[in-house]
């Protein structure tokens, strides 16, 4: 009798707290569908603003990773305390890991830093053609710890954002105009004004090839077999590698037509009888 009355007594006890924490549970998990959906559209509100702002699409999606990490720090911390989780021994044992993880990553630190950095110095944004160090492709997307590229073989590079503020970038679409240079050597017999003339009038043929800045041919050495001349004609950088193969295509028909020739290397050999 007496321990079915202590049993009543243990079960009146516990039934009320148990059905408090499947409560908040229930609300946790509520809250974290409501908090999928917020963030949804929060997302599309941030890509608004930051398109009115007229920042780079490039920094649209490392802004938004970054705002998506610190709303789940906030949105945990709200759900640990609707679980009656008590905050103030975790944050100090969340800060003795932090300082670990921390020390442990630094390189992904150091990435989120230099995605900030390339935001700060504006190095390249989306659809730029790029080259830093060996690699070299068009900018896909700057995300929280990488650089998306797609180089022209259709690869995927996945490049830390770390490498960029510490190594020269080299932005080759950045500009509306680009010089094309072009490197031909001719045989000693042609005539100088002859070769200009004619590889400045294939140039005035293509509309592509731009009339400001002018451009330009000239002697850049005497070698063994040649006269080497150099072509720079300026193009919009869309069109660059179509006017570089343009003038590369046509050079040899030119010549051609006009009898100049191209050398080959030779060398003239004297018998002294």
């Amino acid at each position: 009798m007496a321990a079915s009355s202590i049993s009543g007594n243990l079960m009146s006890l516990e039934w009320p707290g148990i059905l408090d924490y499947l409560i908040r549970i229930g609300i946790v998990i509520i809250g974290i569908f409501i908090f999928f959906f917020i963030m949804r559209i929060m997302k599309k509100i941030i890509g608004k603003a930051l398109d009115r702002k007229k920042v780079k699409n490039t920094f649209h999606s490392f802004i938004i990773s970054i705002f998506k990490a610190l709303s789940w720090i906030v949105i945990s911390l709200v759900f640990l305390q609707i679980l009656k989780v008590p905050l103030t021994p975790l944050i100090a044992a969340l800060g003795t890991l932090g300082i670990g993880l921390g020390l442990a990553l630094k390189d992904h630190m150091s990435n989120i830093a230099g995605g900030i950095m390339i935001a700060i110095n504006k190095q390249f944004e989306v659809g730029d053609y790029i080259k830093c160090g060996e690699m070299e492709g068009t900018v896909e997307d700057v995300e929280l710890f990488f650089t998306r590229l797609r180089t022209f073989d259709n690869k995927i590079i996945y490049a830390p954002n770390s490498i960029f503020p510490n190594t020269s970038v080299y932005n080759y679409t950045r500009e509306k105009i680009r010089r094309v240079d072009v490197t031909i050597g001719v045989a000693y017999s042609s005539g100088v004004e002859e070769v200009k003339q004619t590889i400045l009038g294939l140039l005035a043929a293509n509309d592509m090839v731009k009339q400001e800045p002018v451009a330009f041919v000239g002697i850049t050495s005497y070698a063994d077999s040649s006269i080497n001349f150099i072509v720079r004609a300026w193009a919009d950088t869309e069109n660059y590698w179509t006017v570089y193969f343009y003038i590369n295509d046509m050079l040899k028909k030119e010549f051609d037509k006009k009898g100049i020739a191209i050398p080959f290397p030779q060398l003239d050999v004297h018998i002294d009888k």
